[in-house]
């Protein structure tokens, strides 16, 4: 995979930026900006970069080697990566931070670079609220597919992943992220797989590639949300709703159905984890006034393609903003971190 589009780096310029985070989206803006000439810092929390795509999205799809290259080239191209390094402002955990060695302070990159944009991804799943979710043999799907791609890329062993051969899989959602479980569930042996959608098959941006696995034995349900899952000591079913469209809305109805299963997997959605927690209720145009940007899934979900473009895009805005602002004389930190606080205290 490659991050940038020119033949060599432009003369030096005199400004630093920091991006913090490595998948698509911030490696495509450090490869922009490292060929306009600037000093580019890249900070991830992992011990290499890719994001999701190094870590979460299946090995047969995106294999490592292609993102190890990727990143490679933007090194050679002047790019300085700090792996095993978080930034930090009032971020809670989330998944992956048991590979940060080094915390820094957002204040800390405000003081040291002129830009910084923050494009950390969505690494926090958004639970499934219905009863019987803590059973054993129901997972997040994102924290799943981390772990069977760690797993096969010899970061983690086995032993912690569930053993899918001969069984009945059930996989609540109808995204990027149930279309990867679908696939791993299958590499892994599973006997069945069937997906399950609360709004119709025409309403998923991944609807080609279901239609893909539907071709090839994958079940699928339309227009059903779960209710409850099924299960003594463990998960052996789920309990469904049809659902309509009304207004847009789905509505669940008085009608239901059950399906077994031997593992659940939800894939319902995942919350962006920004260093600044508050990010969803900012004003963009608040921050970007303190040289805070933000690419990629930290701000909405993403497919791969769109974050990168958008990475570039983010890239280009922080060029303009540097060469128009002069923003360590217009902007010194105590006011940007004012500004912050602003934000965070929710007076955005």
């Amino acid at each position: 995979m490659r991050f940038y589009m020119c033949r060599e780096r432009e003369v030096p310029r005199p400004f630093r930026i920091a991006i913090v985070g490595s998948g698509p989206a911030g490696l495509a803006a450090a490869g922009y900006l490292a060929c306009r000439g600037y000093e580019v810092h890249v900070y991830e929390k992992m011990p290499e970069g890719g994001g999701m795509m190094a870590f979460a999205i299946p090995e047969a799809r995106i294999p490592i080697k292609s993102v190890r290259e990727g990143v490679k080239e933007l090194e050679r191209l002047g790019v300085n990566f700090h792996f095993r390094t978080k930034v930090v402002y009032d971020s809670p955990r989330e998944l992956g931070d048991e590979w940060a060695e080094h915390f820094l302070s957002l204040e800390r990159l405000m003081s040291e670079f002129d830009a910084i944009l923050i494009a950390t991804g969505a690494w926090r799943p958004r639970r499934l609220k219905v009863p019987g979710v803590e059973l054993p043999g129901v997972y997040d799907a994102l924290s799943l597919l981390h772990h069977i791609k760690m797993a096969r890329i010899g970061y983690y062993s086995w032993e912690g992943i569930p053993d899918f051969k001969g069984k009945e899989v059930l996989i609540i959602g109808a995204g990027y992220t149930a279309v990867d479980v679908t696939l791993e569930s299958r590499l892994l042996g599973a006997a069945d797989v069937t997906m399950v959608y609360r709004r119709g098959l025409e309403h998923s941006y991944a609807k080609a590639e279901i239609r893909k696995l539907v071709s090839e034995g994958v079940r699928f349900i339309e227009f059903a949300t779960p209710v409850r899952i099924i299960g003594d000591e463990r998960v052996q079913g789920v309990e469904f709703a049809k659902t309509k469209i009304v207004g847009g809305s789905v509505i669940p109805t008085e009608e239901r159905f059950l399906l077994e299963g031997d593992l659940v997997v939800y894939a319902v959605g995942q919350l962006p984890t920004s260093p600044i927690r508050e990010v969803v209720c900012a004003n963009e145009e608040i921050l970007k006034e303190a040289g805070i940007f933000f690419a990629g899934d930290v701000i909405a979900p993403r497919n791969i393609g769109t974050a990168i473009k958008e990475g570039r895009e983010r890239a280009k805005e922080i060029e303009e903003w540097l060469l128009r602002k002069a923003p360590r004389k217009v902007f010194p930190v105590p006011v940007a971190a004012r500004l912050i606080g602003e934000v965070v205290n929710g007076r955005c």
